[in-house]
């Protein structure tokens, strides 16, 4: 009876511990931006952005690109980042409102596949006479 009651002392005390770490934390090692899928979230350059510090690098990024501080899921169109649902294609018009929005703005643009065959999750591009050039990370 006491090795019970000792391991669900021991268990209940194991699981406070580990409620103090976010998940980003332990997966990511708590330094850089993830998304909810805790994947590593880059800079439109594909730097890693850093949330040590305070100001952190994220936060510093959110302001100086108005984004809502948080955010995760933004496009980058000629290396500056914009909301997902305020960027505009290279002739102006905004990617999110277009049949398909994002998703299939990147089949129609050609934008590069993982191995898997899957289309990459990140969007960054550049406009040059118009055209959309997908730039790899």
């Amino acid at each position: 009876m006491k090795e019970i009651i000792y391991l669900s002392v021991l268990t209940a005390v194991a699981f406070n511990l580990t409620a103090c770490y976010k998940q980003s934390d332990i997966l990511g090692g708590g330094e850089y931006l993830a998304n909810k899928e805790n994947n590593l979230v880059t800079d439109c350059h594909g730097d890693l952005i850093s949330i040590k510090l305070k100001p952190s690098s994220a936060d510093k990024f959110w302001k100086e690109n108005s984004l809502a501080r948080g955010t995760t899921d933004f496009v980058c169109k000629d290396y500056t980042p914009y909301s997902s649902n305020k960027v505009t294609d290279c002739q102006g018009n905004n990617i999110a409102n277009q049949k398909g929005g994002l998703a299939q703005f990147k089949i129609r643009n050609n934008f590069p596949k993982y191995s898997t065959g899957e289309i990459v999750s990140y969007t960054s591009f550049n406009c040059k006479n118009g055209k959309v050039i997908p730039i790899e990370k």
